[in-house]
Protein backbone atom coordinates (compact mmCIF):
# COMPACT_ATOMS: atom_id res chain seq x y z
CA UNK A 1 0.00 0.00 0.00
CA UNK A 2 0.87 3.65 -0.54
CA UNK A 3 1.29 5.86 2.18
CA UNK A 4 -1.71 8.77 1.92
CA UNK A 5 1.10 11.16 2.52
CA UNK A 6 3.38 10.20 -0.43
CA UNK A 7 0.11 9.92 -2.53
CA UNK A 8 -0.50 12.96 -1.97
CA UNK A 9 3.28 14.31 -3.44
CA UNK A 10 2.94 12.01 -6.47
CA UNK A 11 -0.57 13.96 -7.37
CA UNK A 12 1.27 16.76 -6.63
CA UNK A 13 4.37 16.17 -8.69
CA UNK A 14 2.07 15.14 -11.51
CA UNK A 15 0.31 18.38 -11.72
CA UNK A 16 3.54 20.92 -11.41
CA UNK A 17 5.19 18.45 -14.41
CA UNK A 18 1.96 18.96 -16.29
CA UNK A 19 2.07 22.69 -15.56
CA UNK A 20 5.53 22.88 -16.78
CA UNK A 21 5.17 20.39 -20.34
CA UNK A 22 2.05 22.63 -21.04
CA UNK A 23 4.22 25.86 -20.54
CA UNK A 24 7.32 24.77 -22.52
CA UNK A 25 5.71 23.04 -25.08
CA UNK A 26 4.70 26.24 -27.29
CA UNK A 27 8.47 27.16 -26.30
CA UNK A 28 10.02 23.87 -28.00
CA UNK A 29 7.36 24.38 -30.80
CA UNK A 30 8.45 27.85 -31.43
CA UNK A 31 12.03 26.95 -31.61
CA UNK A 32 11.24 24.39 -34.15
CA UNK A 33 9.56 26.31 -36.12
CA UNK A 34 12.23 28.96 -35.56
CA UNK A 35 15.04 26.25 -36.67
CA UNK A 36 12.34 25.03 -39.77
CA UNK A 37 12.30 28.56 -41.33
CA UNK A 38 16.28 28.66 -41.23
CA UNK A 39 15.67 26.68 -44.11
CA UNK A 40 15.78 30.18 -45.69
CA UNK A 41 18.44 32.83 -44.07
CA UNK A 42 20.38 35.66 -45.52
CA UNK A 43 24.03 35.68 -44.52
CA UNK A 44 24.16 39.18 -42.68
CA UNK A 45 21.51 40.18 -39.76
CA UNK A 46 20.97 43.45 -40.78
CA UNK A 47 18.97 45.39 -43.40
CA UNK A 48 21.12 46.27 -46.16
CA UNK A 49 22.53 49.89 -47.39
CA UNK A 50 25.41 50.11 -50.45
CA UNK A 51 25.55 53.32 -53.11
CA UNK A 52 24.31 52.96 -56.61
CA UNK A 53 27.05 51.93 -58.95
CA UNK A 54 28.18 49.27 -56.75
CA UNK A 55 28.42 45.74 -57.18
CA UNK A 56 27.47 43.80 -53.60
CA UNK A 57 27.66 40.37 -52.79
CA UNK A 58 24.06 39.16 -51.31
CA UNK A 59 24.82 35.93 -49.10
CA UNK A 60 22.56 33.20 -48.32
CA UNK A 61 22.38 30.34 -46.75
CA UNK A 62 20.19 26.96 -47.55
CA UNK A 63 19.25 24.09 -45.72
CA UNK A 64 20.42 20.49 -47.53
CA UNK A 65 16.84 19.61 -48.27
CA UNK A 66 15.84 22.52 -50.18
CA UNK A 67 14.82 22.11 -53.47
CA UNK A 68 14.35 25.68 -55.19
CA UNK A 69 15.71 29.37 -53.84
CA UNK A 70 13.97 32.34 -55.46
CA UNK A 71 15.33 35.45 -54.35
CA UNK A 72 13.17 38.84 -55.39
CA UNK A 73 13.90 42.19 -55.23
CA UNK A 74 11.07 44.67 -55.24
CA UNK A 75 8.78 41.67 -56.79
CA UNK A 76 11.55 41.07 -59.77
CA UNK A 77 12.80 37.28 -59.48
CA UNK A 78 16.79 38.34 -59.87
CA UNK A 79 18.03 34.56 -58.94
CA UNK A 80 16.20 31.00 -58.80
CA UNK A 81 18.22 28.13 -58.38
CA UNK A 82 17.31 24.32 -58.48
CA UNK A 83 18.88 22.02 -55.78
CA UNK A 84 20.57 24.72 -54.48
CA UNK A 85 23.85 24.54 -52.15
CA UNK A 86 23.92 25.35 -48.82
CA UNK A 87 25.99 28.33 -49.34
CA UNK A 88 24.90 30.52 -52.57
CA UNK A 89 25.97 33.91 -53.15
CA UNK A 90 24.38 36.47 -56.01
CA UNK A 91 26.27 39.85 -57.12
CA UNK A 92 23.70 42.91 -57.21
CA UNK A 93 24.69 45.08 -59.82
CA UNK A 94 22.92 48.49 -57.95
CA UNK A 95 22.97 50.01 -61.79
CA UNK A 96 20.11 47.91 -62.60
CA UNK A 97 17.77 49.54 -59.91
CA UNK A 98 17.32 53.25 -58.86
CA UNK A 99 18.29 55.10 -55.93
CA UNK A 100 16.04 53.90 -53.08
CA UNK A 101 14.39 51.76 -51.15
CA UNK A 102 13.52 47.99 -51.56
CA UNK A 103 12.53 44.53 -50.32
CA UNK A 104 14.51 41.73 -50.57
CA UNK A 105 12.43 38.88 -50.39
CA UNK A 106 14.23 35.06 -50.20
CA UNK A 107 11.87 31.77 -50.84
CA UNK A 108 13.01 28.43 -49.99
CA UNK A 109 11.02 25.19 -51.13
CA UNK A 110 11.71 21.69 -49.45
CA UNK A 111 11.26 18.51 -51.18
CA UNK A 112 8.11 18.32 -49.39
CA UNK A 113 6.91 21.26 -51.08
CA UNK A 114 6.99 23.64 -47.66
CA UNK A 115 8.38 27.15 -48.86
CA UNK A 116 10.48 29.51 -46.12
CA UNK A 117 10.58 32.54 -47.00
CA UNK A 118 13.19 35.69 -44.95
CA UNK A 119 12.84 38.91 -45.95
CA UNK A 120 15.28 42.13 -45.73
CA UNK A 121 15.13 46.13 -46.69
CA UNK A 122 17.44 47.10 -49.16
CA UNK A 123 18.65 50.82 -49.44
CA UNK A 124 20.35 52.27 -52.65
CA UNK A 125 21.73 55.87 -51.91
CA UNK A 126 22.95 58.39 -54.53
CA UNK A 127 26.44 57.77 -55.43
CA UNK A 128 26.99 61.63 -55.87
CA UNK A 129 27.66 63.91 -53.02
CA UNK A 130 25.41 67.43 -53.74
CA UNK A 131 27.39 70.24 -54.57
CA UNK A 132 26.17 73.42 -52.46
CA UNK A 133 24.61 76.16 -54.66
CA UNK A 134 24.14 79.87 -53.55
CA UNK A 135 21.20 82.45 -54.75
CA UNK A 136 21.90 86.01 -55.91
CA UNK A 137 19.39 88.61 -55.67
CA UNK A 138 17.98 90.41 -58.39
CA UNK A 139 14.91 92.65 -59.03
CA UNK A 140 12.09 92.43 -56.57
CA UNK A 141 8.33 92.36 -57.45
CA UNK A 142 5.10 93.03 -55.73
CA UNK A 143 3.44 89.99 -54.23
CA UNK A 144 0.07 89.89 -52.73
CA UNK A 145 1.01 88.66 -48.84
CA UNK A 146 -2.61 87.41 -48.82
CA UNK A 147 -1.14 84.37 -50.96
CA UNK A 148 -0.03 81.17 -49.32
CA UNK A 149 1.80 80.22 -52.47
CA UNK A 150 1.28 76.51 -53.59
CA UNK A 151 1.87 76.87 -57.39
CA UNK A 152 4.34 79.35 -59.19
CA UNK A 153 4.43 79.06 -63.25
CA UNK A 154 5.58 80.82 -66.23
CA UNK A 155 4.18 80.20 -69.20
CA UNK A 156 4.97 81.62 -72.78
CA UNK A 157 6.33 84.90 -70.23
CA UNK A 158 3.52 85.08 -68.40
CA UNK A 159 3.30 84.36 -64.71
CA UNK A 160 0.92 81.92 -63.12
CA UNK A 161 -0.36 81.38 -59.25
CA UNK A 162 -2.10 78.81 -56.80
CA UNK A 163 -2.56 79.46 -53.37
CA UNK A 164 -3.52 77.06 -50.52
CA UNK A 165 -6.37 77.75 -47.14
CA UNK A 166 -5.09 77.08 -43.92
CA UNK A 167 -7.57 78.84 -42.60
CA UNK A 168 -10.58 77.12 -44.61
CA UNK A 169 -12.39 80.34 -45.91
CA UNK A 170 -12.37 79.44 -49.49
CA UNK A 171 -9.38 81.18 -50.32
CA UNK A 172 -7.84 78.56 -52.72
CA UNK A 173 -7.48 79.60 -55.98
CA UNK A 174 -5.39 79.83 -59.02
CA UNK A 175 -4.71 83.13 -60.88
CA UNK A 176 -2.86 84.78 -63.95
CA UNK A 177 -0.44 87.32 -62.08
CA UNK A 178 0.59 90.80 -63.39
CA UNK A 179 4.45 90.89 -62.41
CA UNK A 180 4.12 94.11 -62.08
CA UNK A 181 1.53 93.96 -59.77
CA UNK A 182 0.77 91.02 -57.97
CA UNK A 183 -2.33 91.03 -58.98
CA UNK A 184 -4.77 88.87 -61.53
CA UNK A 185 -4.99 89.84 -64.37
CA UNK A 186 -7.90 91.39 -66.11
CA UNK A 187 -8.57 91.66 -69.72
CA UNK A 188 -12.04 93.44 -70.28
CA UNK A 189 -14.46 91.44 -68.59
CA UNK A 190 -12.53 88.43 -68.00
CA UNK A 191 -10.23 88.23 -64.96
CA UNK A 192 -8.21 85.60 -65.01
CA UNK A 193 -8.55 83.30 -61.62
CA UNK A 194 -11.04 80.81 -60.20
CA UNK A 195 -11.94 80.23 -57.00
CA UNK A 196 -11.80 76.60 -54.66
CA UNK A 197 -14.69 76.76 -52.63
CA UNK A 198 -13.91 75.88 -48.61
CA UNK A 199 -13.80 72.39 -48.80
CA UNK A 200 -10.74 72.03 -51.48
CA UNK A 201 -7.22 72.96 -50.61
CA UNK A 202 -5.47 74.18 -53.59
CA UNK A 203 -1.86 72.96 -54.61
CA UNK A 204 0.40 72.86 -57.39
CA UNK A 205 -0.10 73.72 -61.11
CA UNK A 206 1.40 73.05 -64.29
CA UNK A 207 0.93 73.88 -68.07
CA UNK A 208 0.95 71.91 -71.05
CA UNK A 209 -0.30 72.87 -74.46
CA UNK A 210 -3.82 74.85 -73.70
CA UNK A 211 -4.59 73.47 -70.16
CA UNK A 212 -3.48 74.09 -66.62
CA UNK A 213 -3.53 71.63 -64.31
CA UNK A 214 -4.40 72.55 -60.45
CA UNK A 215 -4.09 69.87 -57.57
CA UNK A 216 -5.45 69.51 -54.50
CA UNK A 217 -3.86 68.68 -51.18
CA UNK A 218 -6.38 65.91 -49.58
CA UNK A 219 -9.23 65.93 -51.69
CA UNK A 220 -7.50 63.91 -54.66
CA UNK A 221 -8.81 65.53 -57.56
CA UNK A 222 -6.74 67.29 -60.44
CA UNK A 223 -8.57 70.05 -61.82
CA UNK A 224 -7.90 71.43 -65.30
CA UNK A 225 -8.63 74.71 -66.65
CA UNK A 226 -8.84 76.06 -70.11
CA UNK A 227 -5.94 78.32 -70.40
CA UNK A 228 -7.46 80.84 -72.42
CA UNK A 229 -10.89 80.91 -71.06
CA UNK A 230 -9.79 80.04 -67.60
CA UNK A 231 -13.04 77.85 -66.94
CA UNK A 232 -12.95 74.73 -65.78
CA UNK A 233 -13.01 71.79 -68.24
CA UNK A 234 -12.51 68.56 -66.74
CA UNK A 235 -11.61 67.03 -63.77
CA UNK A 236 -8.78 63.87 -63.18
CA UNK A 237 -8.62 61.80 -59.82
CA UNK A 238 -5.44 60.35 -58.37
CA UNK A 239 -4.57 58.17 -54.90
CA UNK A 240 -2.87 59.95 -51.70
CA UNK A 241 -1.84 63.59 -51.30
CA UNK A 242 -1.06 66.28 -54.29
CA UNK A 243 1.87 69.01 -52.90
CA UNK A 244 4.15 70.22 -56.18
CA UNK A 245 3.92 69.96 -59.97
CA UNK A 246 5.61 70.81 -62.83
CA UNK A 247 6.06 69.76 -66.40
CA UNK A 248 8.42 68.87 -68.58
CA UNK A 249 6.39 69.26 -71.78
CA UNK A 250 5.24 66.14 -72.77
CA UNK A 251 4.40 64.27 -68.66
CA UNK A 252 3.44 65.99 -65.24
CA UNK A 253 5.61 65.64 -62.35
CA UNK A 254 3.68 65.73 -59.09
CA UNK A 255 5.26 65.39 -55.33
CA UNK A 256 3.30 63.89 -52.55
CA UNK A 257 5.23 65.70 -49.57
CA UNK A 258 7.95 62.45 -49.23
CA UNK A 259 10.94 62.00 -51.13
CA UNK A 260 8.83 60.22 -54.26
CA UNK A 261 7.58 62.08 -57.45
CA UNK A 262 5.44 60.52 -59.95
CA UNK A 263 5.41 61.21 -63.35
CA UNK A 264 1.61 61.33 -64.70
CA UNK A 265 -0.06 61.33 -68.33
CA UNK A 266 -1.50 64.53 -68.27
CA UNK A 267 -4.58 63.40 -70.35
CA UNK A 268 -5.72 60.28 -67.93
CA UNK A 269 -3.34 61.23 -64.44
CA UNK A 270 -2.26 57.87 -64.94
CA UNK A 271 1.21 56.91 -63.14
CA UNK A 272 3.84 56.58 -65.92
CA UNK A 273 6.49 56.09 -63.78
CA UNK A 274 7.90 57.28 -59.81
CA UNK A 275 11.01 57.84 -59.03
CA UNK A 276 12.75 58.42 -55.37
CA UNK A 277 14.40 61.25 -54.70
CA UNK A 278 18.19 60.23 -52.83
CA UNK A 279 21.31 61.96 -51.93
CA UNK A 280 24.87 60.35 -50.60
CA UNK A 281 22.85 60.40 -47.06
CA UNK A 282 19.54 58.90 -47.75
CA UNK A 283 16.24 60.08 -48.93
CA UNK A 284 15.02 63.53 -48.94
CA UNK A 285 11.43 63.84 -48.14
CA UNK A 286 9.35 66.99 -47.58
CA UNK A 287 9.69 67.48 -51.45
CA UNK A 288 6.96 70.23 -52.47
CA UNK A 289 6.97 72.88 -55.10
CA UNK A 290 8.36 71.60 -58.33
CA UNK A 291 10.26 73.56 -61.43
CA UNK A 292 11.47 71.91 -64.46
CA UNK A 293 14.47 73.93 -65.93
CA UNK A 294 16.57 73.00 -68.30
CA UNK A 295 16.41 68.84 -67.97
CA UNK A 296 16.48 69.46 -64.29
CA UNK A 297 13.56 69.09 -61.69
CA UNK A 298 13.92 71.85 -58.97
CA UNK A 299 12.35 70.99 -55.52
CA UNK A 300 11.31 73.35 -52.10
CA UNK A 301 12.11 71.00 -49.47
CA UNK A 302 9.21 72.14 -46.98
CA UNK A 303 9.74 74.07 -43.87
CA UNK A 304 13.65 74.72 -44.99
CA UNK A 305 15.32 77.00 -46.71
CA UNK A 306 16.45 74.83 -49.52
CA UNK A 307 16.07 73.92 -52.73
CA UNK A 308 17.30 70.62 -54.07
CA UNK A 309 17.90 69.97 -57.83
CA UNK A 310 17.28 66.52 -58.61
CA UNK A 311 17.79 64.77 -62.11
CA UNK A 312 14.56 63.31 -63.55
CA UNK A 313 16.50 59.85 -64.75
CA UNK A 314 17.38 58.46 -61.12
CA UNK A 315 16.55 61.18 -58.72
CA UNK A 316 19.86 61.76 -57.53
CA UNK A 317 20.34 64.85 -56.03
CA UNK A 318 23.14 66.65 -57.76
CA UNK A 319 22.74 70.31 -55.48
CA UNK A 320 21.21 71.95 -52.42
CA UNK A 321 20.55 75.75 -53.31
CA UNK A 322 20.65 78.06 -49.90
CA UNK A 323 18.51 80.50 -50.32
CA UNK A 324 18.60 82.10 -46.83
CA UNK A 325 19.17 85.11 -48.12
CA UNK A 326 16.12 85.56 -50.07
CA UNK A 327 14.29 84.25 -46.78
CA UNK A 328 15.68 86.87 -45.11
CA UNK A 329 15.43 89.57 -47.94
CA UNK A 330 11.85 88.86 -48.92
CA UNK A 331 9.76 86.79 -45.85
CA UNK A 332 8.66 89.63 -43.52
CA UNK A 333 5.72 88.66 -41.60
CA UNK A 334 5.46 85.91 -44.08
CA UNK A 335 5.94 81.93 -43.70
CA UNK A 336 8.42 79.33 -45.81
CA UNK A 337 10.06 79.86 -48.70
CA UNK A 338 7.60 77.89 -51.76
CA UNK A 339 7.71 78.97 -55.77
CA UNK A 340 9.63 78.44 -58.08
CA UNK A 341 8.90 79.95 -61.49
CA UNK A 342 11.34 79.61 -64.67
CA UNK A 343 10.13 82.09 -67.45
CA UNK A 344 11.48 80.58 -70.70
CA UNK A 345 11.49 83.81 -72.46
CA UNK A 346 14.13 85.83 -70.86
CA UNK A 347 15.34 82.92 -69.16
CA UNK A 348 15.57 84.35 -65.55
CA UNK A 349 14.36 82.71 -62.76
CA UNK A 350 11.58 83.48 -59.73
CA UNK A 351 11.29 82.53 -56.09
CA UNK A 352 8.88 83.87 -53.35
CA UNK A 353 7.01 82.21 -50.41
CA UNK A 354 3.78 81.55 -48.62
CA UNK A 355 2.40 85.21 -47.25
CA UNK A 356 5.76 86.91 -48.31
CA UNK A 357 5.19 90.74 -49.57
CA UNK A 358 7.72 90.53 -52.53
CA UNK A 359 8.65 88.09 -55.43
CA UNK A 360 12.29 87.85 -56.18
CA UNK A 361 14.28 87.38 -59.71
CA UNK A 362 17.12 85.14 -58.77
CA UNK A 363 20.67 84.21 -60.11
CA UNK A 364 21.93 80.57 -58.94
CA UNK A 365 25.88 80.47 -58.06
CA UNK A 366 27.38 77.36 -58.58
Amino acid sequence: TIDPRQMKKIIIWVLVLGLLVGFLAPIFNSSSSESANQAATFGFKENLATTYGKTIAIPLKVAEESSKLVLKIADSVVLQIAQPKKKEIYFLDTKSFKPGAYLLDLQVSDADGNLYTEQRNLRILSDIKPERWSLQLGASYPHDSKNYTQGLTFWKGELYEATGDPNQNGSSMVSKINLSTGQPVKEGALTYKQQLDASKFGEGIAIIGDELFQLTWKNQQCFVYDLKTFQLKRELAYTGEGWGLCSDGKQLIMSDGTERLTFKDPKTFQTLRTLEVYSDQGPLPQLNELEYIDGLIYANIYTTNFVAVIEPTLGRVIALIDAGNLVAAGKGNGEVLNGIAFNATNRKIYMTGKYWPQLFEVNIIK
